[in-house]
């Protein structure tokens, strides 16, 4: 009996101990939440990725339309010359490239026409100063009384056609250059030059010694590269933003980054049916280091508006899926940099700057080494 009082007296105390156990806490204390859109980076990451802060700026931004085009010379900065008549080559004094003057001698042309038409123009100037010296007697005469009419009538008559056929012959062999003083004094050329009626760079060349001519046939094609304008095509959408004087950047076929400035200078009032374009002209503004080859392709902007607004370096922005975000600097001490990932909505994009819209409750952020840090 005193047996089973004793067992009974160690279950009981075991179960005691048991239930003061059972009551003790094995919970670890909770600590606080880091936020999902705070980082922290090191002084040693921050120097070691090459990162860099900045703060927002403010920065033009251009509303722009795109073209392309061609660089073409006006009417009176290229030539295409050819002869009044028909001939042989005789002398070449030219090649393709090179740079002429105004009254240049590009080549010479021998013409059986050519001699022709001084014959005539010689004979025509003897008949009319004898013409004339009849002319002027038979008016004297008249004039006195002791003529008669019809005599003078006649006279007058024939001085007067044999006149105009003289001023034509004149006007004519004055389009070859030549001396017309030697020509009616009986010394007649059997050459003719052709010149060149502008300043610039040969750019095509269509003869060879001994070759025939016909007349008007292109010989040489000459292009004043001082005188080169744009010539874009702008969608028919585009055109209500147009005006005279807004300034044009553009680059050539080859250029990666260079670009060169024009003005607008013509809008055409004519929509092309088949491309939905019109054709602008543009003048160079920027001519230095820009290789002016008449029509070459180009690639052109034209800045239609201007506005200025809040922005930051473009490599300071990153892109998620179709949001945007920067990270701010929340605060920064010797040993971290508390960051804050911020969503922002963007604008326009221009020479390395992203407009960001609306009033951000932020000034500096990370510009620098962004794309180390997770999106």
């Amino acid at each position: 009996m005193k047996t089973n009082r004793i067992s009974n007296s160690l279950f009981t105390l075991m179960l005691f101990i048991a239930a003061g156990c059972g009551n003790e806490s094995t919970t670890i204390p909770e600590t606080e939440a880091e936020s999902a859109d705070m980082i922290e980076i090191s002084i040693a990451q921050f120097e070691g990725d090459s990162m860099k802060t900045g703060e927002i700026s403010i920065q033009k931004f251009e509303d722009e339309v795109i073209c392309n085009g061609n660089i073409t010379a006006p009417a009176n900065g290229i030539a295409q010359i050819s002869t009044p008549i028909s001939g042989i080559v005789e002398s070449i004094s030219c090649s393709m490239g090179d740079y002429v003057q105004k009254g240049k001698t590009l080549c010479m042309i021998s013409s059986n026409e050519l001699m022709v038409i001084q014959q005539e123009y010689a004979e025509t100037a003897a008949r009319l100063k004898q013409l004339k010296t009849e002319y002027e007697r038979s008016k004297s005469l008249f004039d006195e009384k002791i003529g008669a009419e019809k005599d003078f009538i006649a006279t007058e008559s024939e001085y007067k056609v044999m006149l105009s056929k003289y001023q034509s012959l004149k006007l004519r062999l004055q389009l070859f250059k030549l001396n017309i003083i030697k020509i009616e004094a009986g010394e007649l050329y059997s050459l003719f030059p052709v010149i060149s009626p502008i300043n610039g760079y040969i750019t095509s060349q269509n003869m060879v010694l001994g070759q025939f001519i016909e007349q008007q046939k292109s010989l040489v094609e000459i292009v004043d590269v001082n005188q080169l304008q744009l010539q874009l095509s702008v969608f028919e959408k585009e055109t209500g933003k147009l005006k005279t004087g807004q300034n044009i950047f553009f680059k050539t076929m080859g250029e990666a980054t260079a670009e060169h400035s024009a003005m607008l200078t013509s809008i055409s009032k004519t929509i092309d049916p088949v491309s939905k374009t019109i054709l602008c002209l543009a003048k160079i503004t920027d001519k230095k280091g820009v290789n002016l080859v008449n029509r070459s392709y180009i690639e052109a902007r034209i800045t239609v508006n201007q506005k200025e607004a809040n922005a930051l370096p473009s490599e300071a922005i990153l892109k998620s899926g179709k949001e945007y975000f920067v990270y701010v600097v929340e605060k920064s001490d010797k040993q971290v940099y508390v960051l804050r990932k911020q969503k922002v909505e963007i604008g326009k994009t221009s020479n390395g700057f992203t407009e960001i819209i609306g009033n951000p409750d932020f000034t500096k952020v990370l510009i620098k080494g962004v794309y180390n840090l997770p999106v």
